[in-house]
């Protein structure tokens, strides 16, 4: 009786084998991403910071194990870009150094409208589990992201009054937040406007020209939760979209530098408290072996 059961278990056995499924393919689409988290506000409550949608792309080698022809977990290796842009228009500030050694550097007041594209290139390792209802297939599940470039480009121009200049001083960003120094040795082009105490504003500034820290602003993981949806159009090609939820707070508060100027700050203020998240949409074709 025995040896009949376990010839029985083994057949069973055996069969559920027979009916998993190894498979690999690869997808690459378009990423729309922005930025969750607080907005620079003034004393009045009014907000002076927004985050803007970007867009960036997605590549990558999938991987699904069917465990029944209705059942199974994937996993895919991703180069993926994130970020977003940011607009701040308000007081603020900046800083002119003697020279590279320098990050204390002399301030400079005046209302000012930054605007940042940010470019946050991650290795995602998404794993989800799946159901199929026809060409249909439903997803669920978890990733994580660790991040390998994060490059920031955009400019500013401040309005200083109080400095008598007939012109606006006007620079541009070109930065790499995982890289670049702080304060003056974060000036790329010295070639700014001229200012009527003799010295001379930078013309591009790195990631960190305000900062007198050079910690990365950005975490380098990033964990978050998986939803979507593909359609399969033969057995193979299908077409996908995905929802990407960040849950963590993807900055370092300690280098998470506050640009407003209310009531002149005594100094640098960073968002030590602050948490940013990631919101990312995904729109896939791909193709399974």
């Amino acid at each position: 009786m025995r040896q009949s059961l376990l010839f029985l278990f083994v057949l069973l056995f055996c069969g559920s084998l027979s009916a998993q499924e190894f498979h690999g393919g690869f997808r690459a689409g378009l990423n729309f991403v922005n930025f969750e988290g607080p907005q620079e506000m003034n004393m009045a409550g009014e907000t002076l910071e927004t985050f803007n949608s970007a867009t960036g792309f997605h590549v990558g080698a999938t991987f699904a194990f069917a465990f029944t022809d209705l059942i199974g977990i994937k996993a895919d290796f991703m180069y993926s870009q994130k970020g977003g842009e940011r607009r701040f228009e308000g007081p603020s500030y900046f800083y002119l150094y003697a020279d590279r050694n320098d990050t204390q550097g002399d301030v400079i007041f005046g209302d000012a409208v930054i605007e940042r594209s940010i470019v946050n290139s991650y290795i995602d390792i998404p794993m989800v589990a799946y159901y199929r209802l026809g060409p249909l297939e439903i997803e669920g599940g978890v990733s994580a992201g660790f991040l390998v470039s994060s490059r920031v480009t955009g400019g500013a121009t401040y309005n200083t009054p109080t400095f008598g200049l007939e012109n606006d001083i006007i620079f541009s960003i070109d930065g790499n937040y995982l890289s670049d120094p702080a304060g003056g040795a974060g000036v790329i082009s010295s070639e700014g406007t001229m200012l009527n105490t003799g010295a001379t504003a930078p013309g591009v500034v790195a990631a960190y020209y305000n900062s007198n820290r050079d910690d990365a602003l950005y975490r380098r993981l990033d964990f978050g939760l998986i939803a979507g949806v593909s359609y399969f159009l033969n057995s193979g090609l299908y077409l996908g979209v995905r929802y990407q939820h960040g849950l963590t707070d993807i900055t370092n508060g300690e280098n998470d530098l506050r640009i407003i100027d209310e009531d002149l700050l005594e100094g640098r203020e960073f968002n030590t408290d602050d948490e940013d998240f990631t919101r990312s949409i995904q729109a896939s074709v791909g193709f399974r072996f």
